[in-house]
């Protein structure tokens, strides 16, 4: 069986899966350690290969690759943002400092849909990326997600105190400082969404395909009454591009 972690800037998603289906998933805070994963006896007896896309830098990575050692007994296999793969034409100037979730993304998107498309990942920041029908990436764009615009503001504003505020409802001028913060927050992310796709219009006939995941994605797919939210559309990517695996895939189950 493989195991597979998609490590973020807040949380590691892990799945395990055999050749054919995913038998085990869970999640977990990026500062904690890894050995949540191995409370589950099936994974630490079964494991032949860990394949990991990490945001995190290459400290985090030393130490993933001492405790996969120490507790698996297998190397870990890291993901790398490359110039081209699965007939998708990375559009860094330099490809290797497209950040690898974003790639694996991209990787997973272009599986799911020959289209034009946009994909966005809603978490601790928002990215946005346009692939073309032809899969050429064309960059995109990143902004701060949800909890770090309005760590912004409570820390930049002496009146702002917002607590848990919840997740935006709609994007209609607000009528109160809460109100008028999250509805400013959805406005801002349909208008980078819209942006894009009003790119894409320039080099497709047919309208782009929106795919939304992250931690926030769900939320955000719902709000925007478009696009489909696919939850593992990072891990999908990392299977494609450890694995060499050129599929189509279905719906996230």
């Amino acid at each position: 069986m493989i195991l597979e972690l998609d490590c973020g800037n807040t949380r590691v998603k892990w799945r395990v899966r055999n050749d054919t289906s995913i038998v085990m998933r869970g999640v977990f805070l990026s500062h904690e350690g890894f050995n949540v994963i191995t409370s589950h006896e099936l994974v630490a007896a079964n494991i032949q290969r860990l394949f990991v896309g990490s945001v995190l830098g290459d400290d985090y990575a030393r130490k993933l690759a001492s405790w996969s050692i120490a507790n698996l007994g297998v190397n870990p296999e890291f993901a790398v943002s490359e110039p081209h793969a699965n007939g998708v034409i990375n559009g860094y100037q330099q490809p290797e400092k497209l950040g690898v979730d974003r790639w694996l993304a991209i990787l997973a998107a272009s599986a799911h849909t020959d289209s034009a498309r946009v994909i966005v990942d809603c978490g601790s920041a928002i990215t946005v990326d346009l692939v073309t029908s032809q899969g050429e990436h064309l960059g995109g764009y990143i902004a701060p997600g949800l909890r770090l615009m309005r760590a912004a503001l409570e820390s930049k504003t002496a009146a702002i105190k917002l607590g848990q505020i919840g997740y935006p409802e709609n994007s209609f001028p607000g009528r109160n400082t809460v109100a008028a913060i999250k509805s400013a927050e959805l406005a801002m992310v349909a208008g980078l969404i819209d942006q894009a796709k009003s790119i894409l219009k320039n080099y497709e006939i047919g309208e782009a395909s929106l795919l939304v995941t992250g931690g926030d994605g769900k939320w955000l797919a719902a709000m925007l009454n478009a696009g489909a939210y696919h939850e593992d559309l990072v891990l999908d990517g990392l299977h494609i591009a450890l694995m060499g695996a050129d599929t189509k895939m279905g719906a996230d189950k």
